[in-house]
């Protein structure tokens, strides 16, 4: 007996889940060992057999509206003239063009790192030192010792390292961040 979904529901699911297999089916997609499976699920529900046969009704019309496109005969003969009629001092200049464009480009960009980085680590350092003085000025209260010294009990360290550690991390981000804006400044 032809099985058939109960529910709206369940029908939608089914829908999806057989949907791409029937049309996977039609195009020959389906692996061997799917086949089977696919074979006897077919054999027993309606629902697919109908969505397979418009599935292929749709195929059909769609070959008979879009015939596949053919070249002619003579493409082949043309396509090598072409490929025969290119001049190979040409050919070779080109390419010795494109090789020096490469390497002109490859320089420029070397230069244009070894000039970043040199705003970046000095720029750093700057930026570690300006977050220890910072940290030192503002905290006349004591804060970030006790914040450091509470993360240290919660991590298990030191808190003078940990509250090194920060500072250091902070510092060495704004100056990451100064030093761009210098480099990008003295470009």
């Amino acid at each position: 007996m032809p099985r058939k979904p109960a529910s709206p529901q369940s029908l939608a699911e089914h829908h999806l889940e057989w949907n791409d297999r029937l049309q996977d089916w039609l195009d020959g997609d389906v692996e061997a060992a799917d086949g089977d499976v696919f074979e006897t699920h077919l054999r027993d529900c309606t629902l697919c057999q109908q969505r397979l046969e418009q599935l292929s009704q749709l195929e059909t019309a769609l070959f008979a509206a879009n015939p596949a496109p053919s070249l002619s005969t003579s493409f082949d003969a043309r396509l090598f003239e072409q490929i025969d009629a290119v001049n190979e001092e040409q050919r070779a200049a080109a390419r010795q063009r494109v090789e020096q464009e490469l390497q002109d480009n490859l320089r420029a960009l070397s230069r244009s790192w070894r000039r970043t980085w040199a705003f970046v680590i000095p720029g750093m350092i700057g930026g570690i030192v300006l977050a220890f003085a910072l940290i030192g000025y503002v905290d006349t209260l004591g804060l970030t010792g006790q914040l450091a010294a509470q993360g240290a009990n919660d991590l298990g360290t030191n808190a003078t390292t940990l509250q090194a550690a920060l500072t250091g991390l902070m510092g060495a981000t704004i100056g990451g961040f100064m030093a761009g804006w210098i480099a990008k400044g003295a470009d």
